[in-house]
């Protein structure tokens, strides 16, 4: 009928955010498995819908998702990226939590989704890449972990157009790791004044990785919020470009649509996530 439009137009862009495993929650009686509310309230905030998956277990409706926020936590295995571990490291409580968030990375890229990657989202995209990890790095010259700073932003680069062209931004972080060779095919465009890298991309994708947290300010601080109201309105774009003619809804999962030259990574003998 004339003058009606496909359902999905007024719904909210389903926003995939894979949740981290603890094994302490206060109010429950055993483990369970979080995202910092603040990352969700910035995607309600933005217009988008946000769905906690699960990293107990393959995920297998990735075919409903328009887009993806991978938040920060605890730090990665080092023998992932050919270190022995320091010490001081505060690894996740689940041993699969690596491999459930680097599927949902490699699912990104190959489904083409609008991603955003945050804080160790952003280092384990590094580390999948085939890049490294400085475990601790120097606060001499600037410190990273409970503070506010400034970074140098590429304003050609996806991030600056998320953030209206900006050169430059002041960022709340807290780190104690770093980037340290850069994956294949990723570029740095942004860093903090001591040269640490604070964000990348890789010019063939919808992916911004920032090394800060946006949630932290995103209620109060425009370049904040900024960063979910772009990944949900790429989403809703991008559903939206799928329901033409050309790219019938329901035709193909979204993940099929997409041609990568990158595979997916394997899943580890060693990882318990089916």
């Amino acid at each position: 009928m004339s003058g009606q439009g496909h359902p999905e137009e007024g719904r909210r862009p389903l926003i995939a955010v894979p949740a981290m495993w603890s094994e302490q929650i206060r109010g429950l009686r055993f483990s369970g498995s979080v995202v910092a509310n603040a990352v969700l309230e910035a995607i309600v905030r933005a217009g988008g819908e946000p769905v906690l998956v699960f990293p107990g277990e393959a995920f297998s409706r990735w075919d409903l998702i328009d887009g993806m926020v991978l938040p920060g936590g605890s730090d990665i295995q080092p023998g992932r990226y050919g270190q022995p571990a320091d010490e001081g490291l505060t690894l996740t409580d689940f041993r699969g939590q690596d491999d459930a968030d680097a599927r949902a990375i490699a699912w990104a890229e190959q489904s083409g989704v609008p991603s955003l990657l945050i804080c160790r989202g952003m280092q384990l995209w590094n580390v999948e890449r085939g890049g490294t990890m400085v475990q601790h790095w120097p606060t001499e010259a600037l410190q990273h972990t409970g503070t506010v700073h400034d970074v140098v932003i590429d304003p050609a680069s996806r991030l600056g157009g998320a953030l209206g062209g900006a050169s430059g931004v002041d960022v709340s972080s807290y780190h104690h790791q770093a980037v340290d060779r850069i994956g294949h095919g990723l570029a740095v465009v942004a860093r903090a004044p001591d040269g640490c890298v604070e964000a990348l991309e890789d010019s063939g994708l919808e992916i911004v990785a920032v090394q800060w947290h946006p949630e932290d300010r995103a209620q109060t601080v425009s370049t904040d919020q900024a960063l979910f109201d772009w990944v949900v309105e790429a989403a809703r774009n991008r559903r939206d470009a799928r329901g033409t003619p050309d790219h019938p809804r329901g035709a193909v999962p979204a993940y099929r649509q997409h041609q990568s030259t990158r595979p997916l990574r394997p899943r580890r003998q060693e990882d318990p996530v089916a």
